[in-house]
């Protein structure tokens, strides 16, 4: 009973993804067709050039497991920093160091809770190795020998 099932569910698997690849496939044949001729230099060409080049092309990119998706996907241009910086709130409503530390460790939200949580346990970090080093050396910076000598 449950080998059929086994059986039936993968047979059943298999029609769909078949389906699923050809309309993908369908897909990416006309994405790669208007990337094709949505350049200039493919007027010069004849439509079974253009059949060659998208055939060709199709094979690759499903042998790359590129999608349609890849194809056509461009990344957004965040907003330049003079004009977020003079919007109250919109870019970073702290500091302006804040803001700019938060700029270079790449946290781009306004959320300051990680680079806050990163200065706050670097200032633990420095704390614990400095008490670590003047309880193995017995020697302060400023106070100078900590151990009591007999």
């Amino acid at each position: 009973m449950c080998a059929a099932i086994f059986l039936a569910s993968a047979a059943l698997l298999f029609m769909f993804a078949d389906r699923a690849f050809a309309q993908s496939g369908a897909e990416l044949e006309a994405t790669i067709r208007a990337a094709v001729l949505s350049d200039p230099r493919s007027a010069e060409m004849t439509e079974a050039d253009v059949d060659a080049i998208v055939s060709v092309l199709v094979t690759e990119a499903i042998e790359h497991d590129v999608s349609a998706e890849d194809i056509t996907w461009r990344p957004e241009v965040p907003a330049p920093w003079s004009e977020t910086a003079d919007q109250p709130g919109a870019a970073c409503s702290y500091g302006a160091l804040l803001c700019a530390l938060n700029d270079a460790f790449g946290f781009s939200d306004s959320f300051l809770l990680i680079p806050l949580l990163l200065a706050i346990t670097s200032a633990i970090l420095l704390f614990v190795i400095g008490s670590i080093l003047l309880h193995h050396h017995g020697h302060h910076a400023f106070a100078g020998n900590l151990r009591r000598e007999e």
